[in-house]
């Protein structure tokens, strides 16, 4: 029985790295992909797409497959950044997006962002709640963070000042986020001017695929000179070089691969795209579809190169055994290359097929994944958005030479708010009383995680024994995900010894205060 556990509030830490006394702390980077399924990784089944850098991670580090993260990137954030839940009573704000773009359009002074923010917040941080870069920082940490800059749908510059970031670079606004030529991003406290770059929705392109729409993506770069993928790496790297001395946590929470799809043109000319085409073109795809699929291609290649850099960087300042990298991604798998997007988004989508039909919608099939000990590739159901697999289960690879065993994988049950939990452990320093994190950190070094009945997400509650209980437009589902992770047959009325135990554990989580905030 589930009830009568302990809540998900993590007990103190007994991790202790099995390296024995270290000259540091290690050097934590955790690179959080946006909208990436775990099918779209090779190293999780993936055959059209090449992502050689992030195999290569987990080739040498560990490969998770029973990681959960939220529906969509604001509670994932969240999340990451409180170290529980999402589910919580009034947890965190969902800021209104675009207020930065019609800021610009309307002439308002940047100056007035904070003040704008803040008048939009509903919740404010309580005086003892206490961030991740917050902890890192006072467990003697340089923290930075790079990408989507985190609070809502939009930030401002005396948040990410609360939470803990010694420098940052990035979007505020995450509306302007889904277009990858704005004219400026932030850093620290102050605009960066992207010269050359004028649009104020950042160039983000239209999702309608036609012949004229590809050929408008390709051809027409007015406005657009430098593509912020670049700028944020740029930054990341110089940071790294600036504080090799230090260690540093650092947070590089990209929009890529998040659409709708843009890359430079020089970039997708260079690389190979026939297994695309050929795949797109089996599959019965429409071709100004297939050219918007080449481009989503380029991005989460363009993203794996991102990856090889940071690794490269690591190793040019000799810094390999002193580093965990963290791969993860905010939610699963999304369509930014289909027309109709909607036909994902149902729960007789598995694996990029259409039940029923047996038609291949997605070329790349992003919602699959390989699970268990025995790595057997499952179709998930539905897409981003959703409480199904497809939307929640996450990829996630820990590298770090000389602590993680080489080729190495885990089934453990995992949440997107354990992060926090686990850089504590990696620090020496101990988790906030009341956060849901545990630490994964001991398996790192070939230990156990610590007890965990269960992982809260969203409307939903997955148990260590593989059960899972959602609700979907009130109803209650429940699913054994050990027998079906493509979640097509519901026992609610089958099982109900099971249905009350998940149900209990529902009822206590979702819609509970935090036990941290004050």
């Amino acid at each position: 029985m589930l009830i009568g556990l302990p809540s998900l509030a993590a007990q103190p830490s007994s991790f202790s790295s099995s390296r024995g006394a270290k000259d540091r702390q290690p050097n934590i980077i955790l690179i959080y992909a946006d909208d990436l399924g775990m099918g779209c990784l090779g190293c999780y089944g993936q055959e059209v797409l090449k992502t050689p850098h992030i195999d290569r991670l987990a080739n040498q580090g560990m490969l998770f497959t029973r990681v959960y993260s939220s529906p969509y990137c604001c509670p994932a954030r969240a999340s990451l950044l409180m170290g529980v839940h999402d589910s919580h009573s009034r947890s965190y704000t969902q800021t209104p997006g675009g207020m930065e773009i019609e800021m610009d359009r309307k002439g308002v002074a940047l100056s007035m962002l904070d003040e704008n923010v803040e008048a939009a917040r509903a919740i404010k941080p309580g005086a003892n709640e206490v961030f991740l870069p917050e902890l890192m920082k006072k467990a003697g940490y340089v923290t930075g963070q790079f990408g989507k800059l985190d609070w809502g749908f939009m930030a401002s510059p005396s948040e990410l000042k609360r939470h803990g970031w010694d420098e940052y670079v990035g979007y505020m606004d995450h509306v302007r986020a889904h277009g990858f030529y704005p004219p400026y991003l932030w850093k620290n406290g102050k605009p960066l001017i992207l010269e050359g770059n004028t649009l104020a929705d950042a160039g983000k392109t239209q999702e309608r695929y036609t012949p004229e729409t590809t050929k408008k993506r390709r051809g027409n770069r007015a406005g657009k000179a430098v593509y912020a993928p670049d700028v944020l790496l740029e930054e990341t790297l110089d940071f790294m070089q600036r504080h090799r001395t230090q260690p540093m946590f650092i947070f590089f929470s990209t929009n890529l691969p998040h659409g709708p799809v843009d890359v430079p043109p020089a970039y997708l000319k260079s690389m190979d795209m026939a297994a695309v085409r050929k795949a797109g073109r089996a599959a019965g795809i429409p071709e100004p579809e297939i050219d918007a699929a080449e481009e989503y291609a380029a991005m989460v290649q363009y993203l794996d190169d991102q990856v090889g850099s940071i690794v490269e960087k690591v190793k040019e300042l000799g810094l390999e055994e002193d580093t965990v990298i963290v791969f993860a991604s905010d939610n699963g798998h999304e369509l930014y290359y289909r027309q109709n997007k909607a036909l994902g988004h149902a729960n007789n989508y598995h694996g990029g097929v259409i039940d029923g039909t047996g038609k291949i919608y997605d070329v790349f099939r992003g919602n699959r994944g390989t699970v268990g000990k025995g790595r057997s590739m499952v179709d998930f159901a539905n897409l981003k958005w959703s409480d199904r697999e497809g939307g929640l289960r996450v990829p996630m690879i820990v590298w770090a030479p000389g602590r993680v065993r080489a080729g190495s994988s885990s089934d453990a049950l995992i949440a997107n708010y354990d992060h926090m939990a686990a850089f504590a452990d990696l620090a020496g320093v101990p988790l906030p009383e009341g956060k849901d994190a545990v630490s994964y950190a001991p398996l790192l070094d070939g230990g156990n995680l610590a007890p965990r009945p269960y992982v809260v997400v969203n409307k939903m509650v997955v148990t260590q024994d593989g059960w899972k209980l959602i609700k979907e437009k009130g109803k209650e589902l429940l699913f054994d995900l050990n027998a079906d992770a493509g979640e097509r047959r519901d026992l609610s009325a089958e099982k109900p010894e099971a249905l009350a135990r998940l149900r209990a554990v529902f009822s206590k989580e979702v819609g509970s205060p935090r036990r941290d905030k004050e």
